[in-house]
């Protein structure tokens, strides 16, 4: 019993570390200016050489999302005319806000975001109108999904070879079905020359790639994900996209920097680092997971368990699978260039408790749907193929601590978002509405049920 209280206590003075490095960093910085920016630079090479354990890199990445960049961090663009805007220009972000945690902290630590803190994308830099919002979502539990992803997207890409083997070795168009872990994808059909018709495809792009990240479902892997955040929210580049502009043009770089150091052309060479990525990568990953807490009054958990099978009943499960297994623990992060052996941690066991099972229940089935227009966009992203209707089925797990809901946050309460439901779940939204005001409730009960872990605050 003793050990137990022990090891909660240890978890409960980490989980409080945000506070406390941040009060530190503030004073480091009033005593002598540029001294915090130590706490967010990692060069690849010493995490290839083996120096930085996983503490660390869960130590860098937890400063980096804390970090409040300045422009002496290279904050901003070199051709920005304003010092801040809420609506973004493009590709050149928005420099909304200072920090991660700024816009991640409803619910706790690396938490949703509010209202407020909606971000306007890929706008004209002026008119809130021309943007598309966001309501930024929890960041906990992310590592599970990124693996969940990964092995979803090797069961699709296998089947896919075997069916162009199969049409080489037969000289005839083979048609497959493709599916993981129960969620059906659609058809492709691949023809001896190894022409692959991908117009039978559903929820997934052509390359076969399950991408969980971003409300479109756009992004496959965690460092992938920093890195777009830090471009569009601070103006900070990674210097991994700094190709050579004149005979490799990237449409995310934010400008014509003088060297790969700096892309973005604002004097700040190195502002993020690709160890920062891992780090950040790692840190994500080990953050703890989502939990379900029925309610501990007896007659709250009937109507709990009654909420629990009606979610089934009027087909919220179709889409939001209760759970998705996860049939390897083991995770190895690196870039996708580094000559350094990859970082290796368990996604079970490693970082903040408490953590998922194998039998990850996400509520999800990380595949795009159509929604129908009550809840699209008013136009497609720039660049993409992706409707306006069409979303990620956005995971459930910690739903009742990341208020507002949907994309843009429309929604103050979890019945508001299940009515603004359309397209393919118009079905499950009609069912819902049809029910009983009891029943309704019952549902809402059990949907309040997926949360997160209580913190205890411990004075430090």
């Amino acid at each position: 019993m003793a050990r137990r209280r022990g090891a909660r206590r240890r978890r409960d003075l980490a989980r409080d570390r945000r506070g406390h490095r941040a009060r530190r960093s503030r004073d480091l910085e009033a005593f002598e200016r540029g001294e915090d920016a130590e706490h967010i630079f990692l060069l690849q090479e010493d995490i290839d050489a083996g120096q930085v354990d996983l503490d660390r890199l869960f130590t860098f990445g937890d400063a980096l999302f804390g970090h409040e960049f300045r422009p002496s961090d290279g904050w901003g663009d070199a051709d920005a005319v304003l010092p801040l805007a809420r609506v973004h220009d493009g590709a050149r972000g928005g420099l909304d806000t200072f920090s991660c945690a700024g816009c991640h902290s409803v619910g706790g630590v690396d938490g949703a975001g509010s209202a407020t803190q909606n971000a306007f994308f890929d706008g004209d830099g002026d008119a809130v109108g021309s943007a598309l919002v966001r309501n930024a979502p929890a960041a906990i539990g992310l590592g599970v999904v990124q693996a969940l992803a990964a092995e979803m997207t090797t069961d699709l890409q296998l089947a896919r070879d075997a069916a162009l083997a199969t049409a080489a070795e037969t000289s005839a168009r083979v048609s497959i079905t493709l599916e993981s872990k129960g969620v059906a994808f659609g058809t492709i059909e691949v023809d001896p020359d190894g022409t692959i018709d991908a117009a039978g495809l559903e929820g997934i792009d052509a390359d076969l790639v399950v991408k969980p990240f971003g409300w479109k479902g756009t992004i496959a892997r965690l460092r992938r994900v920093v890195e777009n955040a830090a471009r569009l929210h601070f103006g900070v580049q990674s210097h991994v996209l700094a190709v050579d502009h004149e005979t490799a043009p990237d449409p995310d770089r934010l400008g014509d920097g003088p060297d790969w150091y700096d892309p973005d052309g604002d004097g700040h060479a190195r502002e993020l680092e690709e160890g920062m990525l891992t780090a950040a990568a790692v840190y994500l990953a080990m953050l703890e997971s989502p939990q379900i807490l029925p309610p501990s009054d007896p007659g709250l958990r009937d109507r709990w368990a009654r909420g629990r099978a009606g979610f089934d009943a009027i087909g919220c499960a179709d889409c939001h699978r209760t759970e998705l297994v996860l049939l390897g623990s083991t995770w190895r992060e690196a870039p996708d260039t580094t000559s350094g052996p990859a970082v290796e941690l368990n996604l079970l066991r490693d970082g903040e408790q408490p953590k998922s099972g194998a039998r990850v229940q996400l509520f999800s089935d990380l595949k795009r749907h159509d929604m129908g227009a009550e809840l699209a966009d008013p136009r497609p992203e720039s660049g993409s193929a992706i409707a306006p209707s069409v979303f990620l089925t956005r995971p459930l797990w910690g739903l009742a601590e990341t208020p507002p809901y949907l994309h843009d946050g429309r929604a103050a309460t979890i019945p508001e978002a299940i009515v603004a439901h359309g397209g393919e779940a118009a079905a499950s939204r009609d069912a819902f509405v049809a029910l009983s005001p009891e029943a309704q409730a019952d549902v809402h009960i059990f949907l309040l049920s997926l949360s997160r872990a209580p913190r205890l605050r411990v004075p430090l």
